[in-house]
């Protein structure tokens, strides 16, 4: 057995499903259930979310893009519980007129889901890495720039954290940000707070889209 493996069974994350297309999510619990890294699943609903973050752990929760909206505000309620947070929907960012109050740790596409890109992004989200399919990540970078009265406030940002934005929107983890920058990973972590709290975004995901929505990447 090789390190990756071993550390996939030692994993045992637990993934909840907030899902309402039933037959969409008995597919995808059955996907999980054939993953060695997947512990534990829990089907969540609308009506018991606040209950079901307040009172149940969980490593990831996958949401429906449909749903996504239901997790406005979460994140100040449940900073110290929400889980790591991948959305699925072909085109996640039409479901949401501002993606700055959504968590979002990662993207999944329903035409591209399958057992291996699945395992992958739970992977990677655990890691703190942004998974996010090729063709959306294209989509977003081939997307046009706001105008100036787009009321997009505009951000100054130094030449480092312009390097480390732009390693951001790749998805890169705050160890791989160093690693290319040749810099600590403390220096890094800095480096990747000052871009959150400059483009006033409470994750990753978020700083990518509103430095899109800018023009800055």
């Amino acid at each position: 057995m090789t390190a990756e493996a071993g550390e996939s069974h030692k994993q045992d994350i637990s993934v909840a499903l907030l899902i309402e297309n039933e037959v969409l999510a008995k597919g995808l619990e059955a996907l999980l259930c054939d993953l060695d890294r997947v512990g534990s699943i829990r089907l969540w609903d609308r009506e018991t979310l606040v209950e079901s973050l307040a009172s149940q752990q969980c490593d990831v929760l996958i949401i429906a893009a449909e749903q996504w909206s239901l997790l406005d505000g979460a994140q100040e309620d449940f900073s110290r519980r929400m889980p790591r947070v991948l959305v699925l929907g072909n085109d996640p960012f039409d479901e949401a007129d501002d993606l700055s109050s959504l968590p979002s740790d990662g993207f999944l596409t329903m035409s591209g889901l399958s057992r291996t890109s699945l395992d992958d992004a739970l992977h990677r989200v655990i890691k703190g890495e942004i998974p996010m399919p090729a063709q959306l990540a294209r989509h977003l970078l081939s997307g046009s720039a706001p105008t100036a009265a787009g009321g997009v406030r505009p951000v100054r940002l130094t030449s480092r954290e312009h390097e480390t934005l732009a390693l951001l929107a790749h998805g890169l983890s705050n160890k791989q940000v160093a690693r290319s920058l040749g810099i600590s990973t403390h220096g890094a972590k800095r480096l990747v707070g000052a871009v959150l709290l400059k483009l006033g975004s409470p994750n990753r995901t978020a700083a990518v889209v509103t430095a899109m929505k800018s023009g800055l990447v």
